[in-house]
């Protein structure tokens, strides 16, 4: 088995780490300090820097990558796919991503689709909220707890973001 690929940056949210298995993107690394071990860049996770760099910068909404998120089953890649069409700027709760979804009554598995979501940003898992407007969680690629201040300003800003630029 090769060692996966991947490359580092720092962004204004902190450090990320697009990783990939040298045809897709399989997860996005994000943390507060880089990390130790040495690039090992190729197209995807060079081309995955280069979209999110343009995101940051408020050039891009959308993104075009491939991609094959490690971990997921297919029942798991139909809620990312779904969580994918939330339009940039726009919030759901967990109940309408639910309802997008097909599955009106799993609020809980929407959840669960944010929680284990390995590729933040790129599956918009910020974009969902509480039905009354709060944060709720967000894990966004770090080791954090879902409910750990860092991660949760992280998804604030990340919304604000948008917000600014709609």
């Amino acid at each position: 088995m090769t060692s996966p690929y991947h490359i580092s940056f720092s962004t204004p949210f902190g450090w990320m780490r697009p990783v990939s298995d040298g045809h897709a993107l399989t997860r996005l690394d994000w943390d507060q300090q880089p990390w130790d071990a040495p690039d090992n860049p190729d197209n995807v996770s060079r081309e995955t820097m280069t979209q999110l760099q343009s995101y940051f910068a408020g050039e891009r909404r959308t993104f075009d990558l491939p991609l094959n998120p490690e971990g997921k089953s297919v029942a798991g890649r139909l809620w990312l796919e779904v969580m994918a069409t939330i339009p940039y700027g726009s919030t759901y709760s967990y109940k309408e991503y639910a309802i997008a979804a097909g599955k009106p009554g799993a609020a809980r598995a929407a959840g669960s689709a944010c929680a284990t979501n390995p590729i933040p940003i790129i599956y918009p898992c910020h974009r969902v909220v509480k039905t009354d407007g709060s944060l709720g969680n967000y894990g966004g690629g770090s080791d954090y707890d879902p409910q750990h201040p860092d991660n949760l300003g992280r998804k604030a800003a990340l919304l604000a973001l948008e917000s600014a630029r709609r």
